[in-house]
């Protein structure tokens, strides 16, 4: 049945690109945007299609035939695609286009969700979509798959994928994804975290673990039921251990923070003597209230409940003598070197486009700096990376507007926000053909009145800055 909903899908336009044309702004299948879309859609096959199967409300199901041919009406609720309530329809589930496919998965829920809940494209399966290099590789695993929206990503550039999940019912709809999106390379296996794996190696994993660090073990999706941060630590170890040579992992996590120690401390522990390369992303640090607040805002219309849970989680906190909880993602290259490479970044905002290229020049970054004395760098050919804006900025106050500061923005940015002095733009602007950076050391000497051995010294610091940061690489790359 799936291969003919997926026409009658795709003859509708039910695409993410044909629903952002319709609605004016990214598709959302959630409760509260229903009535507002509604009211926006045309009285098309799309609109009826999107009404009926991404906002799950009730269409006329005489109205409803023609635009799901070839499927038809009865063979789709004979399927359990559509119920029939009068004469209307309605989908017991929903299914949300994403990046050329089309992902099941369960109705976000009002209230109260059911423990098995599988949910759609939340904040971190899109991070971690972004996050994940798009390289063609061959063996790729997702570990804690849900709906299947990186598996399903991942096949459509590897040669096969394995999808593991302990929620039966997550599986189901990874199935299901994949036969909506007629991809034949995805399987799946029931089992915690690495265990349906035990023995076999990958060269892409993606996970996004239910990471949150709670006391509670209700939501499958969201708990993993392990004390502190555990589940994150199990998910970034056990992807560095399934990681063939040269393969990438991408983990998002969670993790506490000891206090005055560095955010990165935690993190390096976990890798220690893994073979591999590392970068980790930190994104924000919150303090237990701040942090039990942004995971329970479902209890906001139930003042005197939602207070019992937050004192239920801070005292959680107080008990393990957690003062800070940290959010970020790592991402792992298998290099089997005595001395892996570990970088950290500090993210400024989420990812943007497909920050996967960011994340991989990045790991190529410490891997160029490491080999290179400045002397070798300054003899590299290097070139900005396609695709950035260059923003000048300068701040006003009491006295006058300030010193410019130079902002570099990447159209696949893995989030970073890097600033630099005015000087900076020139060395951009000189860059741009290729050439190696030493062949802009007199010029910049004459525009800076400086000697040649201080503007060499300069410019050294400074292209290390930004071949680190990713927006400078080798030319040949």
């Amino acid at each position: 049945m799936a291969p003919a909903l997926r026409e009658a899908l795709k003859r509708g336009r039910f695409t993410a690109g044909g629903l952002q044309v319709a609605l004016g702004t990214e598709p959302d299948g959630s409760p509260g945007t229903a009535p507002v879309f509604d009211r926006m859609l045309a009285q098309d096959d799309r609109g009826l299609l999107a009404r009926v199967f991404l906002l799950g409300l009730e269409v006329d199901a005489e109205l409803a035939e023609p635009a799901l041919a070839p499927a038809g009406v009865d063979n789709l609720v004979s399927a359990g695609f559509l119920e029939r309530r009068g004469e209307n329809l309605a989908c017991p589930i929903r299914i949300t286009p994403f990046e050329g496919l089309l992902l099941a998965h369960d109705p976000e829920p009002i209230s109260d969700p059911d423990p098995a809940i599988v949910t759609g494209l939340n904040s971190a399966a899109r991070t971690l979509a972004s996050l994940t290099p798009r390289r063609p590789a061959g063996r790729a695993l997702d570990i804690g798959t849900g709906s299947g929206v990186q598996a399903l990503l991942a096949a459509t550039h590897c040669d096969s994928v394995v999808a593991t999940d302990v929620n039966e019912r997550a599986l189901e709809f990874t199935r299901l994804g994949a036969a909506l999106s007629d991809l034949d390379n995805v399987e799946t296996r029931t089992g915690s975290f690495f265990d349906p794996v035990e023995g076999e190696e990958f060269d892409l994993i993606a996970c996004n673990p239910p990471y949150v660090i709670s006391p509670d073990s209700e939501l499958v999706y969201r708990d993993g039921g392990l004390e502190g941060d555990e589940v994150s630590r199990i998910a970034v170890r056990g992807a560095a251990d399934h990681l063939a040579k040269n393969g990438l992992a991408v983990v998002l996590c969670n993790w506490v923070r000891a206090p005055f120690a560095p955010w990165a401390a935690p993190l390096r522990d976990w890798l220690a003597g893994s073979g591999c390369d590392a970068l980790l992303l930190h994104h924000v640090t919150e303090e237990p209230l701040e942090y039990a607040a942004k995971w329970n805002t479902r209890f906001r219309s139930q003042p005197g409940e939602h207070g019992e849970v937050l004192d239920r989680w801070v005292g959680y906190y107080l008990g393990q003598e957690i003062t800070a909880l940290s959010t970020g993602g790592v991402a792992l290259r298998r290099r089997d070197r005595a001395e892996p490479l570990v970088t950290e970044m500090e993210m400024a905002a989420g990812p943007s486009g497909r920050a996967g290229e960011h994340v991989v020049r990045l790991l190529d970054a410490a891997e160029l700096l490491e080999r290179l004395d400045d002397d070798q760098l300054l003899a590299t050919p290097l070139a900005l990376v396609e695709d950035h804006a260059l923003h000048r900025e300068r701040e006003h106050h009491r006295t006058g507007y300030g010193e410019e500061t130079v902002r570099v923005g990447l159209s696949d940015s893995a989030g970073l926000r890097p600033e630099f002095g005015p000087a900076v733009g020139a060395l951009l602007m000189g860059l741009g053909s290729g050439s190696p950076p030493a062949d802009l050391v007199p010029r910049l000497a004459g525009a800076l009145g400086a000697s040649e051995e201080e503007a060499r010294g300069a410019v050294a610091d400074t292209i290390r800055a930004l071949v680190a940061q990713g927006i400078v690489e080798p030319a040949e790359a």
